[in-house]
């Protein structure tokens, strides 16, 4: 075991109070402390819910406002952005695309008014590139810093992650002493088990002066949350949340394999929230000439694709009234399948989308040799036009122009522009940095049509289609292979439907043999978003900073992580 993990994990072992106020040891076994009792503070001294329902004279309250919009303000950002002006801290809390940027947009406007700077925090670089092109749009002064390009000294708004933020803050730039606002995107990237540590550092680091604004999903424990970083900046922070979906969602199983069943779809989601067991059973019934196919070559020993099979039932509920009743079909294994049945898929699902009008697509594949491999597979498709092809051809050399001759003819680069001219892309980790670039403005541009990407492209990335796609709803992690938890699933289906320009948008879960289970689909379309948990490590970076720095010991950043809010 590493040495920072022992520092850690002892910390955890003395802190692990039960509700009966003892304490395990490593054994397990209770262990009665004669603890002191903390007084409960109030959480609304430090955080609290504003009631957006309450209406406002927006115009009349700032007739001259930092920043104007050519569309009408929802109620969220209407109460936000008077926090703002107030000089107040605020957490958003909101679903995909429906406004939270319009915040931070002003709070940018609001520090060039007082000429001061804002820093713009992102948890991925692809979301930190996107908002850097959206912003310096909007603003002159915008620019991004990496690790190995210098800040500009007049730049009012500043876009980075937030590693580079919490370096800043170790080293004690003097950048950082006219800064008005932090804003942090996607804050409930916290929860990840690697990088979820940073958010705490910088949050623990930040002067007290400094406004903070928090985007984010929705999360269940946002007073909680935002209880601790009030007590820890000692100012007082507002909740700023919106139940409402800018574009509503239909949520539809995906049978079709076959050009006779490429139509073949059931809504088991509609935009009013509520699991439909009809269009459930009605998809395992349109699975079952499948199964009898599979029932005949039983006896021969071999499956539609060759090989023996064995066969199990699949259960599902069926809701009558008050009343659960048991649904038996049975169902095939998932058979091995092969580059040919890939290809026909994808050729059906395009079809299907094509006939309803529903391109473009982002089809969420979550492993990067998939993305390949399926967009390797049409390459009998074409979705763009003559002119289209002009367009994207001129774009691509004016920017692979840059490029030494050598690296134009690197694989990646030859097959990603044939791709994209037939309005293909990928995009994930494994792509060159420089050709994910040209595969977010070309899928913004609307020249991409289908995109195979994984789930790192939902990640706060402003690029919604008109429908998505789920290859599969089951991903592996450290801990090996499960299913979506239901804040993911919800983050990637949020792509769906473009706000002003679709009334609704699809999103299709392909079963490619079984029907999902009815009980795994309700908790991952309808279960409780991840609460924010601390993910507060010891590390030996963190050590070496703080001792260079002198700011703070390792035990007061310690005491003042999230994971130690209820014994503060």
């Amino acid at each position: 075991m590493k040495t920072n993990d022992i520092v850690y994990n002892d910390w955890q072992r003395h802190k692990e109070i039960t509700t009966e106020g003892k304490i395990k040891d490593s054994e397990g076994s209770k262990v009665h402390l004669a603890l002191p009792k903390i007084p409960k503070q109030d959480p609304t001294l430090w955080a609290e819910t504003v009631n957006v329902s309450e209406a406002v004279d927006f115009d009349s309250m700032f007739p001259n406002p930092a920043f104007k919009w050519k569309f009408e303000l929802d109620s969220f950002q209407k109460h936000a952005i008077i926090k703002l002006e107030k000089g107040e801290s605020v957490l958003i809390t909101a679903h995909t695309s429906a406004g939270k940027t319009v915040v931070a947009e002003y709070a940018i406007a609001l520090s060039r008014r007082h000429m001061m700077k804002t820093f713009y925090t992102s948890p991925i670089k692809a979301l930190s590139n996107q908002k850097f092109r959206e912003f310096r749009s909007t603003f002159e002064d915008v620019e991004i810093i990496t690790e190995d390009v210098q800040i500009s000294p007049k730049a009012s708004c500043v876009i980075m992650t937030t590693e580079i933020l919490r370096s800043m803050l170790y080293n004690g730039q003097s950048s950082v002493q006219d800064l008005e606002w932090v804003i942090f995107d996607e804050i409930h990237y916290m929860n990840d088990s690697e990088r979820g540590v940073v958010y705490e550092e910088v949050l623990i680091l930040l002067p007290e002066q400094v406004g903070i604004i928090m985007l984010s999903a929705t999360v269940p424990n946002t007073l909680e949350f935002v209880s601790w970083v009030g007590m820890t900046k000692k100012r007082k922070m507002y909740v700023i949340s919106t139940p409402k979906r800018p574009v509503p969602l239909e949520n539809y199983l995906y049978t079709g394999q076959s050009r006779k069943s490429q139509e073949h779809k059931f809504l088991i989601l509609g935009a009013e929230g509520t699991l439909l067991h009809k269009g459930y059973l009605d998809a395992i019934e349109a699975k079952k000439p499948k199964e009898k196919v599979h029932a005949q070559q039983k006896d021969t020993g071999k499956g539609p694709l060759g090989g023996g099979r064995r066969y199990y039932d699949h259960r599902c509920n069926k809701k009558e009234g008050n009343q659960v009743k048991n649904v038996t079909a049975i169902a095939t294994p998932t058979p091995k399948w092969g580059p040919q049945h890939q290809k026909q898929l994808w050729i059906r699902v395009l079809d299907h989308l094509r006939s309803e009008d529903k391109l473009p697509v982002i089809c969420f594949t979550l492993s990067r040799s998939k993305c390949d491999s399926n967009a390797n597979l049409l390459a009998s498709i074409d979705l763009t036009t003559a002119k289209e092809k002009d367009a994207i051809t001129q774009f691509l050399h004016k920017c692979l122009d840059k490029l030494k001759s050598s690296d134009k003819n690197l694989p990646q680069v030859i097959q990603m522009s044939s791709l994209l001219n037939r309005g293909i892309g990928v995009h994930h980790s494994g792509i060159l940095p420089i050709l994910k670039e040209v595969v977010e403005m070309l899928f913004q541009d609307g020249k991409v049509k289908l995109l195979f990407a994984t789930e790192t492209f939902a990640m706060g990335v402003n690029m919604p289609a008109r429908s998505v796609v789920f290859d599969d709803i089951m991903k592996h992690d450290d801990k090996g292979r499960r299913q979506l938890l239901p804040s993911e699933y919800i983050q990637m289906a949020g792509r769906a439907g473009r706000r002003g320009l679709d009334s609704t948008g699809t999103v299709l879960i392909l079963c490619k043999d079984n029907v999902p289970e009815l009980e795994s689909l309700h908790k991952m379309m309808l279960g409780k978003s991840q609460k924010l948990e601390s993910q507060f490590r010891v590390t030996y970076s963190m050590i070496l900073n703080l001792l260079r720095g002198k700011q703070l010991r390792v035990q007061d950043m310690m005491k003042l992580s999230f994971g130690e809010v209820h014994f503060r």
